[in-house]
C-alpha cells in the first residue's frame, strides 16, 4: 500500500511539474478536471454526485472555467460577469431546493453552492497566479503555503 501511495504521489508531482511549468492550455484543462473529479469527490459525501444540486454545481463550474478563460474577451469589467454567473448559480441552487422539496435538505443545497467555491473557485486561483507578470515564479508560493513548508 504504501508502494502505491508513494509511486502515485511521485506520478503527480512530476504532472504538477509539467503543467505549472508549461502553463497556458495544458494548466487551465488540467485544472478544470481536477475541480470536476474535486466536486465529484466532496458531493459523493452529501450523495448528490449524479443529482440535481450536483448537477448545477458541476454546470457552473464548467461555466466559471468557460469565463475566466474568456476573460479577455469579455465586454466591460469582468467582475460584474463573476458576481452575475454566482447569483445565477445561487438562484438555480435555491429552485433545486424549493421545487425539489423535500428529495433535497438544506446542508445538500449548501454542500452543493459552497463545494464549487470550495474546489472549483480555489484551484483556478493557480492558473490566475500563474497567468500573472512573473506568474511562473510566483505560482509556486501557493503550492508552498498549502503543504506548509
Amino acid at each position: 500500500m504504501f508502494k502505491t501511495r508513494l509511486l502515485s504521489g511521485i506520478l503527480l508531482v512530476i504532472i504538477a511539474l509539467v503543467t505549472v511549468i508549461t502553463g497556458g492550455n495544458l494548466l487551465f484543462a488540467v485544472l478544470l478536471l481536477i475541480s470536476l473529479i474535486g466536486m465529484t469527490e466532496l458531493y459523493k459525501v452529501f450523495h448528490i454526485e449524479k443529482k440535481a444540486p450536483g448537477i448545477v454545481g458541476y454546470i457552473f463550474a464548467i461555466l466559471y472555467y468557460g469565463l475566466l478563460y474568456f476573460k479577455p474577451l469579455l465586454p466591460g469589467e469582468s467582475l460584474n460577469w463573476f458576481v452575475m454567473l454566482f447569483m445565477a448559480f445561487l438562484i438555480c441552487q435555491m429552485a433545486v431546493l424549493v421545487f425539489a422539496y423535500p428529495k433535497y435538505n438544506t446542508q445538500q443545497i449548501f454542500a452543493g453552492f459552497f463545494g464549487m467555491f470550495y474546489v472549483a473557485v480555489m484551484l483556478s486561483y493557480i492558473y490566475q497566479t500563474r497567468n500573472l507578470p512573473g506568474g511562473i515564479f510566483s505560482v509556486w508560493l501557493v503550492f508552498v503555503c498549502s503543504w506548509g513548508m
